[in-house]
């Protein structure tokens, strides 16, 4: 049985028991009025909220999951040979908050989710590396969290039923997805056991990990004429809605859990707009998303409290927020970066108190141009724009309001940026010219090192251009899938190419390329890896076990040796279910380089 604690958001609580379930009701509904939230008493009212505003025709979603088996306590891992004294993790934004990701591991094992399964490979020592133990999973994996000896792995599963609407007589098919956070024991790795199943409805959206409690947001769009209503562990949770009326409303619910599973879950709904960003501290998460008819971004702050998520204000700025990086949290202070649309796009910075309001605002950053890439360090913000050139802005947060320190204008964009020691980023995007009649031309991937000590003038260090306008990297796109060892000045770019004829007459090239970065150096490339030509077999993640890298696909794991990138190692994880590629000349060469 799903266990859970529903939790109140504010004030104090009373505690009733529902056949088996243990619901948490607020017993104050004053304080709850005064946040500014709108509470809703009954199913009905909620429904009558919906039918009263406009909402967004999507397609709905239903679900279920497995069963699990009674919950075992957590245990420590069991006693083997030692694995990697030093080993990476996920490449997070915020120290202290892991993200959920396709991979992850514990210096010895790796767990991987691949369609339908997870397979744990071991990995160290890299010539005796083998896949040791798969568990099949209900539904279609979206990423999973490891601490110990358990493994949350999150899925999706569409489940049908057939519902009959107010005034009708015949029922009606309705489709509607599930979100389940499976919790395994993974202390015996070849037979790994599920012990929990939570279900949440909804899509999966977001997951994090903080100090052994998981945080899991997952969507559902409400469509006439059921209007299907959240639940969690088939338990309606408490629904509420800030005082932003909306044009499409979507259901956000907050769940969290203890990542050992054994204990109470809890959860909450917010009757939100659609879409959405979501960037978490280790005190709050934050969700935001544009309020199209204004131009503006709305954001709400909710407190990640011992008891449950707790709803704590709303605020809007002027235009809309790319993407996590945007945002960032300084004590009580939010910082956020947009982009307004409107007439000649131009870019904003904005700070927020804890209560949401603006307290300090810099706006009109380049005029007709937009943010492709954020990241906020200390008391400075970096942020690239771009429309024919990259400026590279350095913006000062220390006080009151954001002030342009420097800028730095070059060919091409970055579209992520990675700190590099005291004084230099990494920026990762794409080399672009200008060509005959002013038009911009996208050329191959481009890794810069950026010098920002001199915050009035900063310049470039160094670039690597890799290949031509057909090659891609999946880092461009998901920052976990960028790799940089700091101490060890260790870059690794996963890289596939399909090549100008795609889809017709072409074979893939799939794989990573290895640099040593350093400030002293600038970037020299020191290896490439290359993974199997399918479609399937691009490279999505890397990690490090002390001084060897694996390189990792939806198809095997590649291990090879730091620093000269030598292969010591691979595992076959499973086959493509696609179309072999057609191989024209061979097996095609890796995109050219240019230092």
């Amino acid at each position: 049985m799903d266990r859970w604690i529903l939790l109140p958001l504010i004030g104090a609580a009373l505690i009733i028991l529902v056949s088996g379930f243990v619901l948490v009701l607020p017993d104050d509904e004053k304080e709850i009025e005064e946040s500014g939230l709108q509470t809703f008493a009954s199913d009905d009212e909620v429904i009558r909220f919906l039918k009263a505003h406009a909402s967004h025709d999507k397609t709905p979603d239903h679900a279920t999951g497995a069963a699990p088996d009674a919950p075992l306590a957590p245990t420590a891992p069991p006693a083997e040979s030692a694995g990697a004294a030093d080993y990476s993790s996920t490449n997070v934004q915020v120290a202290g908050v892991d993200e959920a990701d396709i991979v992850k591991n514990d210096g010895t094992y790796l767990y991987l989710l691949r369609d339908g399964e997870v397979v744990i490979v071991r990995a160290v020592p890299a010539d005796e590396a083998a896949v040791v133990g798969r568990a099949s999973v209900d539904g279609r994996p979206q990423a999973l969290f490891l601490e110990g000896d358990r493994l949350v792995v999150f899925t999706e599963e569409v489940q049908d039923d057939l519902v009959t609407p107010e005034g009708s007589v015949a029922p009606v098919p309705v489709h509607r997805t599930v979100t389940s956070a499976q919790i395994w024991s993974v202390q015996d790795r070849e037979d790994p056991h599920l012990i929990e199943n939570i279900t949440i409805t909804g899509s999966y959206e977001e997951a994090r990990l903080i100090d052994g409690e998981v945080w899991l947001m997952t969507v559902e769009y409400p469509r006439a004429p059921d209007y299907p209503l959240p639940e969690a562990g088939g338990v309606r949770p408490p629904i509420y809605t800030p005082p932003v009326p909306q044009q499409y409303y979507a259901f956000h619910t907050l769940a969290s859990f203890p990542v050992a599973g054994g204990s109470e879950a809890s959860a909450v709904s917010f009757l939100l707009g659609e879409g959405g960003t979501m960037y978490v501290s280790e005190k709050n998460l934050y969700l935001a998303y544009p309020d199209r008819p204004t131009g503006e971004s709305v954001i709400h702050r909710f407190a990640l409290t011992p008891r449950g998520a707790a709803y704590a204000a709303t605020g809007m700025v002027n235009g809309t927020v790319k993407d996590q990086f945007s945002m960032d949290e300084a004590g009580d202070t939010l910082r956020v970066a947009t982009t307004a649309f409107q007439n000649n796009s131009t870019s904003g910075v904005y700070l927020l108190d804890d209560q949401m309001e603006v307290r300090g605002a810099l706006e009109g950053i380049a005029p007709g141009e937009q943010i492709y890439a954020s990241r906020f360090m200390g008391d400075r913000l970096y942020l690239v724009t771009f429309k024919q050139i990259d400026p590279l802005f350095v913006i000062d947060l220390s006080g009151t309001k954001p002030v342009v320190l420097g800028a730095l204008k070059i060919p091409g964009y970055s579209e992520y940026l990675h700190p590099c020691g005291d004084h230099c980023l990494i920026g990762v995007g794409r080399e672009t010219s200008v060509n005959e009649w002013g038009g911009t031309v996208t050329r191959g991937l481009k890794v810069a090192l950026f010098d920002v000590g001199n915050v009035s003038a900063p310049t470039v260090l160094d670039t690597a251009i890799i290949g031509t306008m057909t090659t891609q990297s999946p880092a461009l796109d998901d920052h976990k899938a960028f790799f940089f060892d700091e101490k060890r000045g260790v870059l690794v770019l996963p890289v596939y190419d399909h090549g100008q004829n795609y889809p017709v007459s072409s074979s893939p090239w799939n794989g990573a390329y290895v640099f040593a970065v350093s400030e002293e150096d600038g970037i020299d490339h020191t290896g490439t890896i290359a993974h199997e030509s399918s479609w399937d077999g691009r490279v999505e993640r890397t990690v490090r076990f002390d001084e060897t890298l694996a390189t990792i696909s939806d198809l095997s794991v590649v291990l090879t040796s730091l620093p000269d990138c030598i292969r010591t190692g691979e595992v076959v994880i499973g086959e493509s279910p696609a179309a072999p590629p057609v191989q024209t000349d061979g097996v095609p060469p890796p995109p050219e380089i240019s230092l």
